[in-house]
């Protein structure tokens, strides 16, 4: 609720107010009082708007949390515990199994026909076994340079589907691989949508017009003799006419109709204004890391 439109809105029921305050026929025209009033009734059902849409794909984000386990055996000291999984350290030994979700980033040094899956991750469908190399008895590192193709590793956000097995936690929390990833969307920038460049725009145009007009139309009342209230209520009258109060509404159901049609054919907004700048959008491509490409049409 506020947006610059939104601003500008609450300013001209303000305005609505005031005028109705200072005039002398209240009884008579009662006018400003119930324009102000629907100013801010649309200021308010509008941000209702917004809020559901954004609160439906919070409400989504959330389900994201099943990806954390509550517990995890791990061994210290020499001794099993189950501890919850915002205790689990660097260093600990940690037990897997099947259908234990991975609470920290692992190397393997034991795996019983244990099998992972990464699609949370990598976006990978299969499930990929794990496999210790063995160097006179004892588990040595995995060669690979890439920490995705290690077949002694198992991540943080992904799934134990097969088998058992035991590793070392080497990184937990924002540390982790998919906690980087989270970091990096955290950071990234944002650029405004063209129709918010637009209305900011045309905002501040009309608001210019409004306030010239009303001043102008003010000092032509003075100067035909008016009384200053008279003029005043004139004044806020002529800024509150120029203001296109049902803009703001007609944008944000648009937008939001346009929201629910997507989400029916699983796509997530999660901000309103990202609706319009798929208006030209023709293809969405993705391979299964993940990785976007989009294809505008002229």
């Amino acid at each position: 609720m506020t947006g610059i439109f939104s601003l500008l809105l609450w300013f001209g029921g303000f305005l609505c107010f005031f005028g109705y305050a200072i005039q002398e026929d209240k009884e008579e025209d009662q006018s400003n009082l119930y324009l102000g009033i629907v100013l801010c009734l649309v200021v308010f059902v509008t941000g209702v708007f917004s809020f559901m849409q954004a609160s439906n794909a919070e409400s989504l984000m959330d389900d994201f949390k099943g990806f954390i386990p509550k517990m995890a055996d791990v061994i210290r000291d020499g001794k099993d515990e189950t501890i919850g999984a915002e205790s689990i350290a660097v260093g600990d030994l940690i037990k897997l199994k099947a259908g234990n979700n991975i609470p920290a980033d692992v190397v393997l040094h034991q795996a019983n026909e244990m099998k992972i899956n990464n699609a949370s991750l990598t976006g990978e469908s299969d499930d990929l076994l794990r496999i210790i190399n063995l160097e006179n008895g004892k588990a040595t590192g995995d060669k690979s340079e890439n920490i995705f193709e290690a077949n002694n590793a198992a991540f943080f956000g992904t799934q134990c589907t097969d088998g058992h097995g035991m590793g070392i936690v080497i990184r937990i929390g924002d540390d982790t691989i998919i906690g980087l990833i989270a970091g990096l969307t955290m950071v990234a920038e944002t650029a405004e949508t063209p129709l918010s460049i637009e209305i900011e725009r045309f905002i501040k145009i009309i608001g210019a017009v409004a306030l010239i007009l009303g001043v102008t139309f003010f000092f032509f009342g003075v100067a035909y003799g008016y009384d200053y209230i008279t003029n005043l209520v004139f004044a806020i009258g002529i800024i509150v006419a120029n203001v296109p109060e049902g803009l703001l509404c007609t944008v944000t159901v648009s937008l939001a109709l346009t929201a629910e049609r997507m989400a029916k054919k699983q796509v997530l907004v999660k901000n309103l204004e990202s609706v319009e700048t798929l208006g030209s959008t023709s293809c969405i491509c993705s391979d299964k890391t993940g990785d976007r490409k989009s294809t505008r049409l002229n």
